[in-house]
Formats: C-alpha cells, structure tokens, sequence
C-alpha cells in the first residue's frame, strides 16, 4: 500500500503547484479582461485532473474508511453522481460551444436553461460527482479531498469570476446575478426571468 500513498502524496502535490501558477494567472487576465489560452485552459485541466486522481482512488480503495452500510453508500453515491453528471452537461450543453463553457470565448453572457437556476451548474455538477464517488467509495480521505475541492471552487468563483464578470458584463451580469443563485435554487423572478442566452 506504501505506492498508493506515495502516489496520493505526488498526484497531490502536482496539484497544488499547478494551482498556484493557474490561479496568480487567472487573477491576471481577470484584471486585465483577458480570455483562457490554450496554455492556462491545459494546467487548469492538469491542476483538477491531479486532484481528482486522489479522490478516485481513495474511494476505490476506502482509504479512512466511512462506517456506513454499504448498499446505502453505493446506491446513494451513485444517484449523487448521476445527478451532478445531469447539472454538469445541462450547463455545458447551455453554453452550445466548448469555447464558451471553457472561458475561451466570452462574447455572450449565458443566462438561459439551467443558468436561470444556478449561476454556476457546472460547478455544482462537479462537485456532486466527486461527491457521489466518495460516499460510495465510503472514502473519508475522498470525502475531505472533495471539501477541499468545494472550498477552492468557491474562493474561485466569489474572489476571482464574479468581479470579473461583472467588469466584463455590468449591468447585464448584476441583473443576472441578483435575480438567479449562484449554487443552486429558485430564480427571484421566475416567472418574468426566461430571458434568451447566448
């Protein structure tokens, strides 16, 4: 077992060297109202790939072993997957083009479809899957590993995209931002807010 944690150790370790180039990068072209290049998309795909290495093989082999009944873990783990697989492609099918759902391209704000719900799917969709792996898994090191991943994911989306989005967007994005949820939930104006996207 001793390769496993050394590979745990290293695949975790890449990750966060790739993060502390990924995000001092994306900062910048945020301030600067850049687009992804192909060389920040590649580490910020390396960075989570990294990170979700752990994850997978933690639960594959119960590394801090959650005391629950197994049926319940799996069964609950996978409908949790399915449903965030489901949130993750609504919200990149929404985007119609991967430039977009990929932040290579930035010429339209998407507040159509599942973004009327949540104002980051993809975000939330991906946690779940991570979330469902864990728990059937029964990974208490997977389970932290995905915390770890959600806290990230929020300073991300709160300290670095919306201020982003808002300079690049203005009045479009604050409408868009005060009236659906970032994670998840009801739009204010459910009713009257089935505006066209992008």
């Amino acid at each position: 077992m001793m390769w496993l944690y050394i590979g745990l150790g290293t695949s975790i370790a890449i990750s966060i060297t790739l993060g502390i180039y990924v995000f001092s990068e994306i900062k910048k072209l945020y301030e600067a109202k850049g687009i992804f290049s192909n060389r920040l998309l590649f580490s910020w795909y390396a960075m989570w790939a990294f990170h979700h290495i752990p994850v997978v093989l933690a639960s594959l082999f119960s590394i801090w072993l959650i005391p629950i009944n197994n049926t319940f873990a799996l069964i609950g783990g996978l409908i949790i997957f399915i449903i965030g697989l489901i949130l993750l492609l609504m919200g990149m099918i929404e985007f119609r083009f991967l430039h977009r759902s990929t932040g290579q391209d930035v010429s339209n704000l998407i507040i159509s479809g599942i973004y009327l719900w949540s104002r980051n799917p993809q975000f939330v969709g991906w946690v779940l899957m991570l979330l469902g792996i864990s728990i059937a898994g029964q990974s208490g090191f997977a389970l932290f590993l995905t915390v770890m991943f959600m806290i990230i994911l929020h300073l991300y989306t709160i300290l670095l995209e919306e201020p982003y989005l808002e300079r690049l967007y203005e009045e479009e994005y604050c409408q868009y931002k005060s009236n659906s949820p970032r994670y998840i939930g009801i739009p204010k104006n459910f009713g009257s807010s089935r505006v066209g996207g992008g």
